[in-house]
């Protein structure tokens, strides 16, 4: 047998507590009694209070008090043990958040318009770990691989370009960062076939790579198994990048010449790491991102573990009934019965 509720044994002492009331008041009654010091009075008394009667009630108190303590506990007897396997894909969404995804050529902007379509997509996800790597210049794992969606979504809610040291757009880093949380989930899980997973990586970007080396990027990708998927976030034609402070826009982003910087959607690089995967476009007025639920299942769903659980016979229910019987039954029986004569008061002369 086990306990559902091991922390609250020191209810325990609540018993000799309630014993103790009762032997304390027996006592005082006792006391009162002899004080009195009429033998024949205290007959008639005695006859009229039934200690006896008394003591059965404590019993039934402590008894009573005792058992529903116990079912505070939470007594449960184990049944059975049994395996339950899962199953699914470790999926890894690297969300590109340098400055020009600011840029506002889809509403409200490809920062937080990409952000929309990421939580979009976890809501057709079941049974599949995601984990979350911003980047621009450096990336970094924003949320390791979890089947608690939630708590993706309240890491993409604070998703922003400040978080990012270095400026810049860079591929590498998002894959380096991916590649962290893949490794890092497969040391830390217990399931043996943690290394049999299958793997993909959904870099969400508008695209512009300030550091090439797509080759290396794929590459990676190949050796570490991963399918590699991507996301356009824009418009092919160019818009300025605007600059906020409180909530206001005081003005656009230049270059150090003082010329006002623009940035376009750069699909060719994007196109380029999905050869063997996926390319979906996030434009102004649609989005094709909801289609990779799709390429999600056909990606082989492997099997990533089995959990044990062991199903448990709940029994606090019947030391609760008996507790709170008893416990009534206390209430229902007087401590005094009722005198057949009327007891004399008078005393002697």
């Amino acid at each position: 047998m086990t306990w559902l509720h091991p922390s609250l044994v020191w209810l325990i002492g609540i018993v000799p507590v309630v014993a103790g009331l009762y032997a304390y008041a027996r006592r005082q009654r006792s006391r009162a009694w002899e004080r009195l010091g009429d033998p024949g009075f205290l007959q008639q008394m005695t006859a009229v209070a039934r200690p006896r009667r008394r003591l059965v009630k404590a019993g039934l108190a402590v008894t009573g008090t005792a058992l529903v303590v116990v079912s505070l506990l939470g007594p449960r007897f184990g049944t059975e043990v049994r395996e339950v396997e899962r199953s699914g894909i470790d999926l890894v969404i690297a969300l590109d958040v340098s400055a020009s995804m600011q840029a506002e050529d889809v509403a409200p902007s490809r920062l937080e318009r990409a952000k929309n379509e990421i939580k979009g997509l976890l809501d057709g996800l079941s049974g599949d770990r995601v984990g979350l790597v911003l980047f621009a210049g450096d990336g970094f794992v924003q949320c390791p691989l979890t089947t608690d969606y939630g708590a993706v979504r309240l890491f993409l809610d604070v998703a922003d370009a400040d978080l990012m040291p270095t400026p810049g757009t860079r591929f590498r880093a998002a894959m380096d960062a991916a590649v962290r949380a893949f490794d890092t989930a497969a040391d830390t899980s217990r399931a043996p076939a943690a290394s049999a997973r299958s793997r993909a990586l959904l870099i969400v970007s508008d695209g512009e790579n300030h550091t090439g080396g797509l080759e290396r990027v794929k590459d990676t990708a190949r050796d570490h198994r991963i399918a590699l998927f991507t996301a356009g976030v824009g418009e092919p034609t160019g818009t300025t990048i605007p600059i906020y402070e409180q909530g206001q826009q005081v003005g656009v982003k230049r270059n150090r010449q003082g010329g006002v910087v623009t940035t376009r959607l750069e699909e060719s690089a994007l196109t380029t790491l999905a050869e063997e995967g996926a390319y979906f476009r996030i434009g102004r007025t649609s989005s094709a991102l909801p289609d990779m639920q799709e390429a999600i299942d056909a990606l082989e769903a492997r099997a990533f573990g089995t959990e044990r659980f062991s199903e448990y016979a709940e029994l606090y229910q019947w030391p609760l009934a008996a507790g709170l019987a008893l416990l009534f039954l206390d209430v229902l029986i007087p401590g005094r019965a009722r005198p057949s004569s009327p007891v004399a008061h008078s005393r002697p002369g």
